[in-house]
């Protein structure tokens, strides 16, 4: 399979949120894993200061400055952002959002980061929140979401064309 998706490590757990990143050895476009394995070395501690973001966002909190979706915009109502800046660079992670334990834990929401970006100008590149959405919807990427965020006893299921979980004994 082209796609999976890791759950970070050191991230407080939650019942009721979960964050982690798409992985792929074929498509370039997903590098939110690398760059973050690039900033755990970083003197900085950076990747530190992010996973106290993915727990702020995993308890249910919310900072437009950390993070943020765009609930409004029909289009891009699943995509998701983590932001930070570094030495005058504003950095963002991009990723989706999705409910992988539907339908028997519909409430459980992910957030799966796909690729980062700099950004210096205000506006949001909505190419890069195209090829999220892209990504979203590809069933690989789908399954693998489901498997990563699986339950303990929980089972891999097919309704029709969308995969979801199911802990009913069969």
């Amino acid at each position: 399979m082209p796609y999976s998706v890791a759950l970070i490590k050191g991230i407080r757990p939650t019942s009721r949120r979960g964050v982690a990143f798409l992985e792929s050895s074929d498509d370039a476009r997903v590098d939110a894993k690398s760059v973050f394995a690039l900033l755990e070395t970083d003197r900085e501690n950076r990747s530190r200061d992010l996973k106290a973001r993915f727990d702020l966002w995993g308890q249910g909190g919310t900072c437009d400055k950390y993070f943020h979706g765009w609930p409004n915009d029909e289009r891009y109502q699943y995509c998701f952002v983590f932001k930070w800046k570094d030495a005058g660079t504003n950095h963002r992670m991009y990723g989706f959002l999705c409910h992988p334990r539907n339908p028997v834990d519909a409430r459980f929401q992910a957030c799966v980061l796909v690729l980062h970006s700099r950004k210096n100008t205000p506006d949001t590149d909505l190419s890069l929140l195209d090829i999220v959405n892209t990504l979203r919807r590809h069933p690989e990427v789908i399954k693998a979401s489901n498997i990563a965020f699986a339950q303990p006893g929980a089972q891999i299921i097919t309704h029709g064309t969308r995969k979801s979980l199911d802990r009913r004994k069969h």
